[in-house]
C-alpha cells in the first residue's frame, strides 16, 4: 500500500481535487446524475450509470488502485437520512 494513500481522508481530498480541476466542467454537462470513480494515483476517471459499474471499470484497469467515488452534480455519492425522534423500543423487546 502506498503510504501517502493509507488515510481515507487523503484519498477523498485528492479525488475531489482531481475531479474539480480535470473533470467537473465536462462531466456536469455530459454525465449529470451518473457515478464517477477517480483513480487518485493515475488521475483517470471512470463513468457509469451506477457506482458499482464505475468501480468495476476502474478495477479492471487498476486492480490495486486507490479510488474516490463521486455522483456527478450531487454533494455526495449517497444520501443518508437520520431521525432522532424515532423510538427504538421495538428493537429492544
Amino acid at each position: 500500500m502506498d503510504p501517502q494513500f493509507s488515510n481515507p481522508k487523503v484519498i477523498a481530498e485528492r479525488g475531489e481535487k482531481i475531479y474539480n480541476e480535470k473533470y467537473r466542467a465536462e462531466f456536469e454537462k455530459k454525465h449529470l446524475g451518473k457515478s464517477v470513480v477517480i483513480d487518485v494515483t493515475s488521475e483517470s476517471a471512470y463513468v457509469a450509470d451506477t457506482a458499482e459499474g464505475a468501480f468495476e471499470q476502474a478495477r479492471k484497469v487498476a486492480p490495486g488502485g486507490f479510488f474516490h467515488l463521486i455522483k456527478v452534480g450531487e454533494p455526495g455519492a449517497f444520501r443518508v437520512s437520520h431521525t432522532s425522534s424515532a423510538s427504538l423500543d421495538w428493537f429492544f423487546q
